[in-house]
C-alpha cells in the first residue's frame, strides 16, 4: 500500500479507538474530527514525506477543542495562540515557510503531531500524566513514525522527549542538559533535538532569543 493509504488506515484506527484513561477523549467524540489526520495538529503539517517530525506534548483539552472546532487557529492570518506564531518563525529560520494553519503550505517537508493523540479532560493547563504516553506511543506515534521515516525530529518540551526517548531507547535524563548534547543519533536513523515549548511556560524557561540559537543548530541536519 502508498504511504498515504497506510496513514489513513492508522486514522481510521484512532477514530474507533478507546483510550484506556479517563481522563482522555478522542476527538471522534466531538463534532469536529473531520479533518482527516491521526491528530489535529496535522492539519497544519502533515507531509508523510516530511524531512521533519515536529512532536508536542498534546493538542488541547475538550472545552478549547470544541471552541475552536477543532481548528489549530480559527481566523485567516491570525494567532490567538503565540506558541503557533513562534513555531512558524522557528521553522523561518529552518529556512521553510510552513504557512499559517488556516493556509499552510502544504510543500513544506514537515509532520506535526503529539505525543498523545487524545483530547484531555480540564483546562489547557490541566496536569499532563506520563502514563499517558505509552498508549499512544504504541498505537498511534510509532507506527507513524514508521511511515514517515524522518530524517530528524524536533521534540518539543520534556514530555515530548520522553515518549521519542522511549521509543528509540535512549536515555532521557534533564531536558537543558539534553539540548545542549544535541543532536543525539538514534539507532533506527532519526537524529532527535530537543527543544523549549514555544509558548509563555517555555519562553520564561528560556528566552526567545535562546530558542532562536536552539532551532539555528538545526538547520544544518536537515
Amino acid at each position: 500500500m502508498s504511504k498515504a493509504a497506510v496513514y489513513q488506515a492508522l486514522v481510521a484506527k484512532r477514530k474507533e479507538f478507546k483510550f484506556s484513561h479517563k481522563e482522555l477523549s478522542n476527538p471522534v467524540a466531538t463534532a469536529f474530527d473531520e479533518h482527516g489526520q491521526l491528530e489535529p495538529w496535522a492539519q497544519w503539517q502533515g507531509n508523510l514525506d516530511a524531512r521533519v517530525v515536529v512532536v508536542g506534548q498534546e493538542f488541547c483539552d475538550v472545552e478549547t477543542y470544541i471552541r475552536t472546532e477543532g481548528k489549530v487557529e480559527r481566523f485567516p492570518n491570525v494567532y490567538e495562540y503565540p506558541s503557533n506564531k513562534n513555531l512558524h518563525d522557528l521553522c523561518g529560520l529552518l529556512g521553510f515557510d510552513v504557512g499559517h494553519p488556516t493556509s499552510p503550505n502544504k510543500s513544506a517537508p514537515f509532520f506535526f503531531t503529539n505525543a498523545v493523540m487524545a483530547l484531555k479532560a480540564g483546562s489547557m493547563s490541566a496536569n499532563f500524566h506520563d502514563r499517558w504516553l505509552e498508549e499512544s506511543r504504541r498505537e498511534f506515534l510509532a507506527p507513524l513514525l514508521d511511515i514517515i521515516r524522518p530524517k530528524v525530529i524536533i521534540s518539543i518540551g520534556a514530555k515530548a522527549t520522553l515518549t521519542v526517548g522511549r521509543h528509540f531507547g535512549f536515555k532521557v535524563g534533564k531536558h537543558s542538559e539534553m539540548l545542549a548534547t544535541s543532536p543525539i543519533q538514534t539507532k533506527l536513523g532519526p537524529l532527535v533535538f530537543p527543544v523549549y515549548h514555544t509558548g509563555g511556560l517555555g519562553l520564561r524557561n528560556r528566552s526567545k532569543a535562546l530558542q532562536e540559537e536552539d532551532w539555528k543548530r538545526i538547520k544544518d541536519y536537515i
